[in-house]
């Protein structure tokens, strides 16, 4: 018998971030209820494709448990996709016992809150390819079973989480799957101090896009954020096979930061060349990151992850819609 979402009860975390409002969105035409929780009133994709009047919204802070297990109560939810977090690595460098706090506490206070349900069937925690934290090239791509070796804020964090979840479906049996996804890219980011949404709202103003030193080398595997919200419905549906598994998302489409710049120059304005600047912070990062996301493939037979100029040609459209609403880039 086929699994479907008609009249399920969902709550999705994070829903004025990036990911979750393309789960939401996916789901919402599947038949599901949502219950989306948000922290603050930013505007975001929820708010810009009108997916937050389609949903019941609920304000709650992923560290108050007694708020958390009130929605979960209240809404008799079945599945959570869990995507609320600090996820700017700079950001969590700067705040590192804020980010310590949502990202592994916020992530204890929501498994608990779910452990004390009697409704709650499945659970996505999103991870983090960055927890890998390997500066070794001869550790790529990156396999779930390899040790994880994370150094900075974010990478500890979300590798924490992870762990957290672990523990949480060894020891009391939650049926909780982890997700460890490559760069996510598309429509509806609106945090332009990310390479994509920044280059793109530059070159709608007629700006250069900004490149550093030594940046514009950096390998990067990006993912097309429909892709993710697909494959990851897809895997909650098979929770009874991915519980208490971690899980890569990839897409094979491993690039150099200055390529993906480049397109974006040939698909808005070609005349208009980045430029290059000195890093400003001594902040290091990994220079090369892709995974192996075999394990998906046997999961999702039908997983086909989009090309990068499509899935780029599709986020332009978007931006061009909605630059006007968002933060110009610094």
């Amino acid at each position: 018998m086929s699994f479907s979402w008609k009249k399920k009860n969902v709550l999705i975390t994070g829903m004025s971030g990036f990911f979750a409002p393309h789960i939401a969105e996916k789901l919402i035409n599947l038949g599901a209820e949502i219950v989306g929780t948000i922290h603050d009133q930013k505007m975001s994709y929820a708010k810009l494709s009108g997916i937050d009047q389609k949903i019941s919204i609920c304000q709650a802070d992923i560290n108050d448990i007694d708020r958390l297990k009130e929605i979960i109560t209240n809404y008799e939810v079945d599945y959570i996709f869990h995507c609320a977090a600090n996820s700017i690595v700079k950001l969590c460098a700067n705040n590192p016992i804020g980010s310590f706090k949502t990202n592994i506490m916020g992530t204890a206070n929501l498994l608990e809150a779910a452990r004390s349900s009697c409704t709650v069937k499945g659970i996505m925690c999103m991870e983090s390819d960055k927890s890998y934290g390997s500066f070794d090239a001869d550790d790529l791509p990156y396999k779930e079973d390899q040790c994880i070796k994370p150094s900075n804020v974010y990478e500890v964090s979300k590798a924490c989480s992870g762990l957290i979840a672990k523990a949480y479906s060894s020891n009391y049996s939650l049926p909780v799957f982890t997700i460890r996804a490559a760069n996510l890219y598309g429509p509806g980011d609106a945090n332009t101090s990310r390479l994509i949404p920044g280059s793109i709202m530059r070159l709608l103003y007629g700006e250069s896009p900004v490149l550093f030193k030594g940046v514009a080398n950096y390998i990067r595997e990006f993912l097309y954020v429909g892709d993710a919200a697909y494959a990851v419905i897809k895997l909650m549906e098979k929770i009874d096979i991915t519980k208490s598994q971690v899980i890569n998302l990839g897409s094979a489409e491993i690039h150099k930061v200055e390529h993906v710049v480049n397109i974006l120059c040939s698909q808005i304005d070609s005349k208009i060349k980045p430029i290059v600047k000195e890093k400003q912070d001594l902040f290091k990062e990994i220079e090369e990151q892709y995974v192996d996301f075999s394990k998906l493939k046997g999961l999702v037979k039908d997983y086909s992850p989009t090309d990068l100029e499509t899935g780029l040609k599709f986020t332009i459209d978007w931006y061009e819609k909605f630059s006007g609403k968002l933060a110009r880039p610094s």
